[in-house]
């Protein structure tokens, strides 16, 4: 059990784990990690044909995915092949699905949430 007594000695705990949720954060990475819970391994190529983006797009993102520990990568001959790190990070994303299922309508109607993503969106353009 963690103990949340002090903040100041989590903190580096804090940041690494506001950097993991960061990466599944992001509705294109999140695309990918589904195509692998479903596939189990691909390329870059069948993961961007299977979610319809980019092979650029998606390489960049797998990196992120990779850097994170979400995904790992295989190197079999000439192919390299990305699935999903390990079963923590598969259980991880399995209990966020029974959550989200379970909380759907309160978490979409979040103000705060609804609020960054408008700022996020006002930024982009």
């Amino acid at each position: 059990m963690i103990k949340m007594s002090n903040i100041n000695k989590n903190e580096p705990l804090i940041t690494e784990l506001e950097s993991f949720f960061s990466a599944l954060s992001d509705k294109t990475r999140l695309e990918i990690v589904f195509y692998l819970l479903e596939k189990r391994e691909a390329t870059v190529q069948e993961i961007s044909n299977g979610i319809n983006k980019n092979q650029s797009l998606v390489s960049h993102h797998l990196s992120c995915l990779k850097n994170c520990g979400v995904v790992k990568l295989e190197k079999k001959g000439k192919f390299s092949i990305y699935e999903i790190n390990d079963n923590n990070v598969e259980k991880i994303i399995r209990l966020a699905i029974d959550h989200v299922r379970s909380y759907s309508n309160s978490i979409l109607s979040c103000d705060i949430i609804n609020e960054e993503k408008k700022e996020e969106n006002l930024l982009k353009r």
